[in-house]
């Protein structure tokens, strides 16, 4: 599956991460609460900040997946990107504080949601970290179902969240 470029949000858009966009990253990492409930590392330098970016567009590249920058009022206020592993397409998202509270995340998440359906996926799941409340309530503005608590390789206690096709409507 190729993804697209840009995804339209409405009062905002998702573009593909760009080499520049290192600064965002940056941002982030000193945003309290997204290393606390992702996987970003806290405080990490520009050096790492440019690295990360770079693995994102390689992923892309090489078909697993790819990042986007959330954009409103061209300004970057958040990120959003969507994993294509063996076992079905995964979202993650992360945003600044003036990103938060305007219905960009949850918009987001449909927006890759909706691409990934309409590219062949049956499902698509996320992962939230136990206790992260802001991210569930995306997930369930999303039509989400929550799953089972799991425990990952490196050890990280998640929710799995698990969205399925819509039905298709059966004709008479």
């Amino acid at each position: 599956m190729e993804l697209p470029d840009a995804l339209d949000l409405g009062t905002a858009h998702l573009r593909a991460v760009r080499e520049d966009d290192w600064e965002l990253d940056y941002t982030l990492s000193r945003v309290p609460d997204v290393p606390r409930w992702t996987y970003y590392p806290a405080d990490v330098g520009v050096d790492e900040a440019r690295a990360r970016v770079s693995r994102s567009l390689a992923n892309r590249v090489d078909g697993r997946g790819g990042r986007f920058v959330v954009e409103r009022d061209g300004a970057a206020v958040g990120t959003a990107g969507i994993v294509l592993r063996v076992d079905g397409p995964y979202l993650y998202y992360a945003f600044l504080p003036e990103g938060r509270g305007l219905g960009l995340a949850t918009r987001a998440v449909e927006a890759l949601c909706a691409w990934a359906f309409a590219h062949g996926a049956d499902r698509v799941q996320a992962l939230t970290m136990l206790e992260n409340t802001r991210s569930e309530r995306v997930l369930e503005r999303a039509s989400f179902v929550r799953g089972d608590i799991e425990v990952e390789p490196d050890g990280l206690t998640v929710t799995r969240w698990s969205r399925p096709r819509d039905p298709q409507p059966t004709h008479k």
